[in-house]
């Protein structure tokens, strides 16, 4: 079964939490990745990147304001 990836919508240049639909693990991650970005518990990949904001397989869980 192939993971459905989303582009995320209304999120500037931000750091999110996505959370894995395989284990629900919450990662924090840049919305602009420049790299493939994996679970660290199931290692499923959580986001990829299109030279904007990124792809996820996973479910927005917010935006983490520093």
């Amino acid at each position: 079964m192939a993971d459905e990836f989303h582009k995320l919508k209304n999120v500037d240049s931000s750091f999110v939490k996505i959370k894995c639909k395989n284990c629900g693990n919450e990662q924090i991650i840049y919305s602009k990745i420049s790299s493939t970005v994996v679970c660290n518990i199931c290692g499923s990949t959580l986001a990829k990147p299109t030279g904007s904001t990124l792809e996820t397989s996973g479910e927005l869980a917010g935006t983490v304001k520093l």
